[in-house]
């Protein structure tokens, strides 16, 4: 009977991963320069799921007008808008809306840039629509929040750090593995972002659920002190590096370039970290509770492998659904 359970467990399970993904928060891009006194051009990247386009655009204020019609064309997974558009700043700046960010499944990382070079960097969501034409604030806050959505929105990274957790035992074996995971995403993560080296995202995103597959595997032997559960910041380290690829690529989807990269860089990782910190503390909590509850080392055991057979099955069609991918 036990048996039997752990089946159905693993195969409902499997059937609730279907549509699950590893990063469900997606990022729009919005770059608005000024190219003299009243003339702007705008340019919008919309991430496009299967054939259909998020339904964000731009809505321009009453003292400006388009200089022609926009310019659309697919680029990669994203649908970018271009349009260029006169306004008359005799009243002050003005101020440009956004539509369609209802929902909070897509968040816009918007970039001003005048005549001069001065940028405003902000992220838009369904609280945040209207964007000043003219820089203002440095955007330092807007650029960690976007670190902490983005950990908090990739349930694949996630899975990892929770894995991790009931792997390792003694908190600080445990923070051990999880600075060394946090160290090697970050070194991935600077060396994409600033050019040094790039990697494929499908391959990144296959390796990324596989590491999950492997890490539920090691739990269910966590017993047998085999080299992975007795070094666990040496498996943690080798998988983070590929991890940071993951994170790098949510990153580069914003298109960011020139000085605003370094200080981006730093403040979105920042941001990584803490939505890192927070998740774990969440979790450590539910597990010592849990662990409370059930009293007996052996019922403890049941749950520590109930949940490995939950992160793998997950993990598993992860695997299958984005190496099909590479053909699809």
């Amino acid at each position: 009977m036990r048996a039997a359970a752990r089946v159905a467990t693993a195969i409902a399970l499997w059937s609730l991963a279907s549509p699950a993904h590893g990063h469900e928060t997606r990022l729009a891009y919005l770059e608005v320069r000024a190219l003299g006194p009243g003339d702007f051009v705008s340019v919008l990247k919309i991430p496009v799921t299967g054939a259909t386009a998020w339904p964000i655009e731009v809505r321009l204020p009453a003292t400006c007008a388009p200089r022609g019609p926009d310019r659309r064309f697919r680029q990669a997974d994203s649908l970018v808008v271009e349009q260029r558009f006169s306004c008359d700043e005799s009243g002050g700046a003005p101020v440009m809306g956004l539509a369609g960010l209802a929902g909070g499944f897509v968040d816009v990382l918007v970039r001003v840039e005048d005549e001069e070079g001065n940028r405003l960097t902000r992220v838009a969501s369904g609280a945040l629509t209207e964007i000043p034409l003219r820089p203002g604030s440095a955007g330092t806050w807007d650029r960690l929040v976007l670190g902490v959505e983005h950990i908090l929105g990739g349930v694949d990274h996630l899975l990892f750090v929770a894995g991790m957790i009931l792997l390792v035992r003694g908190w600080r074996r445990l923070v051990a593995t999880i600075t060394a995971f946090t160290v090697a995403h970050s070194i991935t993560l600077g060396m994409t972002v600033l050019d040094v080296v790039r990697v494929p995202g499908p391959p990144v995103e296959a390796f990324i659920a596989l590491s999950i597959v492997y890490l539920a595997f090691e739990i269910l032997r966590r017993d047998d002190a085999r080299p992975a559960s007795a070094r666990p910041w040496t498996m943690a380290f080798a998988f983070g590096l590929m991890h940071g690829f993951g994170f790098a690529g949510a990153l580069l989807d914003t298109g960011l370039a020139g000085r605003d990269v370094p200080m981006t860089l730093l403040l979105f990782n920042l941001g990584i970290e803490l939505g890192q910190i927070a998740f774990a503390a969440v979790c450590g909590v539910v597990l010592w509770g849990g662990y409370r509850l059930l009293g007996t080392p052996a019922r403890r055991a049941r749950l520590d492998r109930a949940a490995a057979y939950g992160l793998g099955a997950v993990a598993s069609f992860w695997v299958i659904e984005r190496v099909a991918g590479f053909w699809g």
